[in-house]
Order: C-alpha cells, then sequence, then structure tokens
C-alpha cells in the first residue's frame, strides 16, 4: 500500500503536524497566562514595596498617633487586598489601594487614596480599619505633607 502524498525519495507524512502545532500553541498560551497570574500574585503580596506613593502612606500612617494607638509602632504593608490606578495629562495620577497593615500591637485594613498632580502627591482620604471592626478616618486627625510635596 503506499501513501497518496509521499513522492519518489521523500518519506509519507504523519499527518499529525496541525496537532502538534495547536499543542504548542497551547502551551504557549497557558505559559503566558502564568507568568501574569504570578507576577499578579508577586505586585498584590510583595511587589508594592518599591513604590513611592505606598512609602508615603507608610510613613503617614507611622506618625498617625490614632493609628499608632490602634495597631502599636512599626507599622507596615503586609498586603495590597486591590489597587487602582488612574491617570491623564490635565488632572494627574489617582491611585487607590485597600492593604492589609500591622503593627507591633495589631492589625487591621487600610483604604487610602492618593492623587498626584506635576509630581506632588498628597493623601485625599485614609480609613484606617482596626482589628475589632471600627474605622477611624486619619485624613482628618492629621493633614501630615512630607516637605516639598505640595
Amino acid at each position: 500500500m503506499t501513501d497518496a502524498y509521499a513522492s519518489p525519495g521523500r518519506p509519507a507524512r504523519s499527518g499529525h503536524g496541525c496537532l502538534w502545532g495547536c499543542l504548542v500553541a497551547a502551551l504557549v498560551v497557558v505559559g503566558l497566562i502564568g507568568v501574569a497570574i504570578n507576577y499578579s500574585d508577586w505586585w498584590l503580596t510583595s511587589g508594592f514595596n518599591g513604590g513611592k506613593t505606598l512609602h508615603l502612606v507608610i510613613e503617614t500612617i507611622n506618625r498617625d498617633q490614632i493609628a499608632r494607638s490602634v495597631l502599636g509602632d512599626n507599622i507596615r504593608i503586609v498586603d495590597l487586598q486591590s489597587s487602582t490606578f488612574a491617570s491623564d495629562t490635565a488632572s494627574g495620577t489617582h491611585e487607590a489601594y485597600m492593604a492589609r497593615v500591622q503593627g507591633s500591637r495589631a492589625a487591621g485594613t487600610l483604604s487610602v487614596t492618593v492623587d498626584t498632580v506635576a509630581g506632588k502627591s498628597r493623601i485625599t482620604s485614609m480609613i484606617l480599619t482596626g482589628p475589632d471592626g471600627s474605622t477611624y478616618d486619619l485624613t482628618v486627625s492629621r493633614p501630615y505633607v512630607p516637605p516639598g510635596s505640595i
């Protein structure tokens, strides 16, 4: 029996070329999805530590007397539960974060928004939820603005 597609001197085609091509394409897509998921997980758990805006938030919350009385000293961000970022040339950038924070005595959540115009960042809202569920509007308790930010 002869293969209708085979020519003299050439081996017969296996007929699996499309199968292997589709498998390779599927593996590439799955790999890219895996990389995207891992990057997102890294960003939400520790990648944010390099962010300039979140350093401003940590400096501010560590200087706030209410936050220190609720959470203790050395308050830090443990992880981000959510983050949003919007930017345009007219109004600058608007960032919003929901973060779990931990101090020397307790843990809580922090909802914060920061607006940046012309390179100067300003915290516009900072709400702390303590371990007992009580909320504290830290925006009102202090308008700490680092030198040169406004």
